[in-house]
């Protein structure tokens, strides 16, 4: 969600919409993703927010991580009872995280954070945006990406098969030439490994039938096109019998 934050407030307030709207329009130089983990009963967590440097110069730029609560009632003079997207918490705090990404590098950024008992964890959301920190001539501070997770949502993707038995591993990751998928099937058990990019697009797909009790899945990093993928982070997907394994592994 590109757009652009405005420091002062001399303009037409009702104009802000068709500002953002212009700049939805035009491509971002920034892929974001997020994940991390989160403990409903201590309201403990750790989100990791992964920035992709998609264009052709360095940036330099400001990270941006809020958590903010949803359906607030609260009865405001302007006569507005319900607020959304409330600010609650600044990770680490207003003056976010700066970061410079050279041309087609990537930079994750690790915050832990905590949700206060006061607030509704399951109206909690988590927003990160990336900003030029530069003021521009129109008073504006230009948004290059954002992106918004539930916080309940974190960690969830992480899904382990159910067998007694089945133990699973990816070694190493990160990883630079190769990464193995390690996991105990049963002999003849059928398995496909998928493995996709941030934007949910397939990079490469394996599939084999368990020769024995401890399978290893050996990937290159070479696509289904034959190239070998650029650093960065992706998702991959271990099915065996209707069982499911996910995640995310990183490549440097």
């Amino acid at each position: 969600m590109p757009g652009c934050i405005l420091k002062h407030g001399g303009f037409n307030y009702f104009g802000w919409e068709g500002l953002i709207t212009a700049r939805m329009a035009m491509p971002a130089p920034v892929t974001i993703a997020m994940w991390g983990d989160y403990t409903p009963g201590t309201g403990q967590g750790t989100v990791n927010v992964y920035l992709q440097n998609d264009s052709t110069a360095t940036i330099n730029g400001r990270v941006i991580i809020v958590i903010t609560e949803d359906s607030l009632f609260y009865m405001a003079p302007n006569g507005v009872d319900w607020h959304n997207h409330v600010p609650r918490d600044y990770l680490p705090d207003h003056n976010g995280t700066m970061v410079s990404i050279s041309a087609g590098n990537y930079e994750i950024v690790t915050q832990p954070f905590a949700i206060n008992s006061r607030w509704n964890d399951n109206y909690c959301k988590i927003l990160v945006w990336i900003q030029n920190d530069s003021m521009q001539v129109d008073s504006t501070k230009e948004i290059w990406q954002g992106a918004i997770k539930k916080v309940t949502e974190l960690g969830i993707e992480e899904t382990c098969f159910d067998l007694v038995d089945a133990q699973f591993s990816l070694n190493p990751n990160p990883c630079r030439d190769r990464v193995e998928f390690a996991v105990k099937l049963p002999a003849g058990t059928e398995y496909r490994v998928t493995i996709y990019d941030i934007l949910g697009r397939q990079v490469k797909g394996l599939k084999g039938i368990a020769a024995g009790k401890n399978t290893i899945v050996d990937w290159d990093l070479i696509t289904n096109n034959g190239k070998k993928v650029g650093s960065g982070v992706y998702l991959y997907e271990f099915i065996a019998d209707a069982k499911r394994i996910s995640g995310k592994l990183i490549v440097k």
